[in-house]
């Protein structure tokens, strides 16, 4: 009975991740800029050196590279004509589609990268990784917390790196918006 009731609440979490896809949310300095730098950071301390690894390594580099562009494909934004107190504009973006499918392949990486290190994973690790990667997709501050590998870390780190440079670069506004605030809150053009 408890494993059924933690497949409704691992199916209520993923339903609520897909929904707040489709809503327009503040954008996020944490979750475009500090997180994606941080699994970076975690990947190269992480990361054992070796010929096999560096191998796999490009192998997931790309593929998540990919993954990040599909995600940012159709972003929306949306231009509150406001500004927060340190005068940075704010902009709300919904994700779309595009990004729950991203987000389901990346998933599917991740095992596949553990099956690989691993040689065999069973279903019920399979289910404690999704369960991981939607906790950590919904409260963003257990990324902070995460026991990753490096492979974990190199697939979230490249993939949100690139799905903040493409969406920067489909709105100007963003870099602005995503500005580290300044003592003076003032910017400079």
């Amino acid at each position: 009975m408890l494993k059924i009731g933690s497949y409704i609440l691992l199916f209520y979490l993923a339903f609520r991740l897909s929904k707040h896809s489709f809503e327009f949310e503040k954008v996020s300095r944490l979750e475009l800029i500090i997180l994606p730098l941080y699994s970076t950071l975690m990947f190269f301390i992480t990361m054992t050196w070796g010929e096999e690894n560096i191998m796999v390594a490009i192998i997931l580099l790309f593929l998540s590279f990919v993954v990040g562009w599909l995600q940012a494909s159709k972003v929306e934004f949306k231009d509150e004509g406001k500004e927060d107190k340190y005068q940075r504009p704010i902009i709300l973006m919904k994700k779309n589609w595009p990004y729950i499918i991203g987000w389901g392949i990346l998933f599917l990486l991740i095992i596949g990268a553990h099956f690989y290190s691993n040689s065999h994973m069973e279903v019920e690790e399979v289910v404690t990784e999704f369960w991981k990667e939607i906790v950590k997709e919904i409260s963003i501050f257990a990324r902070f917390n995460a026991k990753d590998g490096w492979e974990t870390w190199l697939i979230t780190g490249v993939s949100s790196l690139t799905f903040t440079a493409f969406i920067k670069s489909k709105n100007k506004k963003l870099e602005k918006s995503l500005a580290r605030r300044r003592k003076n809150s003032s910017f400079s053009e």
